[in-house]
């Protein structure tokens, strides 16, 4: 009951936010341009059917990470003075340090994987909320052996996402604070949270892809009993996720007996392995790198380009990002574009299972806002087609195509107070940061809170 208990900050966290928010909605009426928007989904659908206040969705648990990151640097950069050295490394220390605490980008990517599971009912607890600082791994735990058992069974490719969907919200997170930026000139400084999600995603992959993994994965089980709800649900990610990708049709009780000699050995080490699950890994770990093609990691949030096509100044920016799926990988790269009157975030995804190579691409028109009214509204816009693997599988030469669109209206009510509710559907196919892989349609309505004054 005390794990149970503790979730509940989860939504008490909410509330305190609200809170200090309100601190600042009398003195921010006539503020044009907030340093940053503390964007709120309440209400997340099909997800939230259940109403359980211990597991948010994969949007509410990113938004709720990313105000907590940018609340957090507003305040300290309000105390000590916007581009102080103090405020500078002030954020540096609260990002280092927040890192075992709730809301953090741990506790964020723990709700992910978190997410995949609850779609099934199948229910877990977050440690991050012991707060054990300074541990080098942080585990979901009150996971059943039966539970795992029925998901390889029945959603193979789910079983596959569930591993990487932490990593998956790293980079997810990072590309909301860069549209913040680019779109929305936020004005927060959270570029070493944004330096340290790419550099925790190839660090993390490199770990998996050597012997470190097996050192790392043999002092979990010396320090684990017999006790199957204290264990972490997976071990280390990566590891997992590649024997998975390889191995979609294993039965989930192949993984042998936990040494303890009761219920599964759930883990997977580097050592057991093939030669070519190393090298698959070893080459994801290579790949990584690519996210650090991204001029936002060193506080260029856009260049200025004269154009007679737009007859305006226009600003660009561009980045890649590189994602774990279902059925390989996929390299995304994106181009930003803002002019006087287009806001727009055009993507050409490049998905690879281990024999071929597929293609999508996703166009997203952000707008500018527009009074109907006596209201101020904004509508942004965004479709994607795709052709994927045929059942995201690793090793088919079959596409299947796919797609998905969503619009978003935003009502602002006053300068401190907005509302907007988001409609997307999908088809069958993985999509960052949608939980769901079979198709779906997914509504979301929540509050947008305009925070302090830009620059």
């Amino acid at each position: 009951m005390l794990k149970k208990g503790l979730c509940i900050i989860n939504w008490l966290f909410q509330g305190l936010l609200l809170s200090f928010i309100f601190l600042f909605i009398q003195t921010s009426q006539l503020r044009a341009e907030p340093t940053y928007t503390l964007t709120l989904p309440v209400i997340d659908l099909p997800y939230n059917n259940e109403v359980n206040l211990q597991n948010p969705s994969m949007a509410q648990s990113l938004n709720f990470t990313k105000g907590f990151y940018q609340t957090a640097h507003y305040a300290l950069e309000e105390h000590f003075g916007r581009g102080e050295k103090k405020a500078f490394f002030s954020i540096i220390a609260f990002d280092v340090f927040s890192t075992w605490l709730p809301f953090s980008n741990s506790w964020m990517h723990e709700e992910w994987h978190r997410a995949v599971m609850w779609q099934y009912g199948i229910d877990s607890y977050n440690e991050v909320y012991e707060m054990e600082f300074l541990a080098e791994t942080i585990a979901v735990s009150d996971v059943t052996d039966e539970n795992l058992v029925t998901l390889k069974k029945e959603h193979p490719q789910d079983l596959i996402r569930l591993h990487t969907a932490g990593l998956e919200s790293q980079n997810q997170l990072n590309l909301a604070i860069e549209k913040d930026y680019f779109f929305h000139k936020t004005s927060t400084y959270d570029t070493f949270l944004l330096l340290s999600n790419s550099v925790n995603n190839s660090a993390y992959l490199y770990t998996c892809a050597s012997n470190e993994s097996n050192a790392i994965t043999s002092d979990i089980l010396n320090d684990e009993g017999s006790n199957i709800r204290d264990r972490d649900f997976t071990g280390l990610d990566c590891n997992a996720w590649v024997y998975d990708l390889f191995r979609p049709d294993e039965p989930y009780t192949d993984r042998g007996i936990h040494p303890s000699g009761v219920g599964i050995n759930r883990y997977i080490t580097y050592s057991k392995l093939t030669t070519e699950e190393k090298q698959f890994l070893r080459t994801q770990h290579y790949l990584s790198y690519l996210n650090f093609v991204d001029p936002f990691l060193i506080n260029k949030r856009w260049f200025n380009v004269n154009s007679s096509l737009f007859e305006s100044l226009l600003k660009v920016n561009a980045n890649l990002k590189h994602y774990l799926t279902p059925f390989g990988y996929s390299i995304d790269a994106h181009l930003f574009l803002n002019t006087h009157q287009y806001k727009i975030l055009f993507t050409f995804h490049n998905y690879s299972n281990k024999v071929k190579y597929f293609q999508g691409a996703t166009l997203n028109v952000i707008s500018t806002p527009k009074k109907l009214g006596s209201l101020f509204t904004e509508t942004d816009f965004s479709v994607s087609l795709w052709n994927q693997p045929k059942d995201l599988s690793f090793t088919t030469k079959d596409r299947e195509w796919g797609g998905r669109v969503s619009l978003k209206s935003a009502q602002q009510w006053n300068k401190s107070f907005h509302t907007f509710a988001e409609l997307a559907v999908k088809t069958n196919g993985w999509y960052a940061g949608d939980l769901y892989l079979s198709n779906n349609t997914n509504f979301i309505f929540g509050f947008d809170i305009p925070i302090g004054e830009s620059n």
